[in-house]
């Protein structure tokens, strides 16, 4: 094939030449990127695009699974806002149409906070299931215009439902272990091990997103080191020594949760806690009340290493036994008389060593990540899912500012 020299040449070429995108992480982030260019105007299933998830354990099994589901409009630094205020629509715009119910989609006002279990006030409780006394201040963080929550596992589980519904759309369960490098170094095989035999596979792409949550910098560095075994060519089978290495600087942070079911019904809000309890300790647990009749409670984070897999992330008896002394120093409604506990859990966030996240291209041609999101995945992933659409299908992103967040 003669070289691309022009631009009108370029632009032919995306318009026609089918695309297969192949997106590794199963997280919101993964099936929001592929329900967005699975829904593209611009991806055409008859012309032979195709769009193939690859996901180690299981979809949403990680931090999406498992986290708060708090959605913040305006709470964001400026390399975030765009993307953010962009997600939030696309979240309300997706439970208008689909029945955002089913994932536990609604507005919420959201709250700081004090508690003093050491000292009784007389100001009055701002919600009734917090008892008097102990409430000392307390201030609106954000109200039903600008803060929401989802479910974020039912909420990525059935948008990747309907990603599976478009035509063209497929997902392979298995751990991404190398790429095939073919001329020039463009990579143009994803060698997948299958999560139940290990045996290899390979899937042709001329798009690779990584977008493995907190497991993408080990991910980058497993697929493109500067020398590897990982680096092989499919028609050879020798090492190809002249690819070009990629490490992205995405580690994970443990945190822990649990969930309650409450005997009683909970009104919409998000609570931002500063407790003193009994003992003087200080506490600052994340409290989310849920549609569903359950209360999810966060605490801090850890430094525990990062496991080779999302099924391997077990929490630490110790922090989940100090979320329940907090809950129910909270609140009695959250104490073991009076709740059942449905979920102790821990999930590793997507830390990028820049502070926020990373979407677009990267240095190496044809491959793109997605990732670095912390905290704030959940309210991204429908901005970041569009966003990654347009850059891979139109070459370039159309809804979302999204200039400082580019690799």
């Amino acid at each position: 094939m003669s070289p691309i020299t022009s631009s009108s040449s370029a632009a032919a070429l995306v318009a026609t030449s089918p695309k297969s995108i192949v997106i590794v992480g199963g997280g919101i982030i993964g099936v929001c990127t592929a329900y967005y260019t699975a829904i593209s105007p611009h991806f055409q299933a008859a012309r032979g695009d195709k769009i193939t998830l690859v996901e180690a354990t299981e979809v949403a099994s990680a931090a999406s699974g498992k986290a708060g589901g708090l959605l913040a409009l305006d709470w964001h630094g400026q390399a975030t806002a765009s993307i953010s205020a962009l997600s939030y629509k696309l979240h309300a715009d997706l439970a208008a149409e689909h029945g955002g119910e089913k994932w536990g989609y609604r507005t919420v006002d959201t709250l700081s906070v004090t508690t003093d279990l050491t000292e009784r006030t007389k100001r009055k409780s701002p919600i009734d299931w917090l008892p008097e006394g102990t409430v000392h201040h307390s201030r609106p963080l954000g109200s039903q215009k600008t803060t929401a929550q989802v479910h974020p596992q039912l909420f990525t589980r059935e948008l990747f439902r309907m990603f599976l519904e478009r035509p063209g759309t497929g997902v392979v369960y298995g751990s991404a272990a190398g790429v095939a490098l073919e001329g020039e170094q463009a990579a143009k095989k994803l060698k997948v091990l299958n999560r139940e035999s290990g045996e290899p596979s390979e899937i042709p792409f001329t798009h690779l997103v990584l977008s493995a949550g907190p497991w993408t910098g080990t991910l980058s560095k497993t697929l493109f080191p500067p020398a590897s075994s990982s680096l092989w060519s499919s028609s050879s089978k020798k090492l190809n020594t002249n690819a070009k290495p990629l490490e992205l600087a995405i580690s994970g942070s443990r945190a822990h949760s649990i969930v309650l079911k409450t005997d009683r019904k909970l009104t919409a809000h998000a609570l931002f806690t500063d407790m003193t309890l009994q003992d003087g300790d200080m506490a600052e647990p994340e409290v989310y009340a849920r549609p569903d009749g359950t209360v999810y409670i966060c605490g801090a984070s850890d430094n525990e290493p990062l496991p080779k897999l999302a099924s391997q992330v077990k929490p630490d008896p110790f922090s989940i036994k100090l979320l329940h002394t907090q809950a129910s120093a909270l609140t009695p409604e959250f104490s073991s008389e009076k709740s059942q506990t449905i979920a102790e859990q821990a999930c590793f966030l997507p830390i990028s060593d820049r502070g926020r996240p990373l979407i677009g291209p990267t240095a190496l041609p044809g491959v793109f990540v997605a990732s670095g999101h912390s905290c704030w995945g959940i309210t991204q992933g429908p901005g970041t899912g569009l966003v990654m659409s347009e850059i891979l299908l139109e070459g370039k992103a159309k809804s979302a500012d999204v200039g400082k967040l580019l690799p």
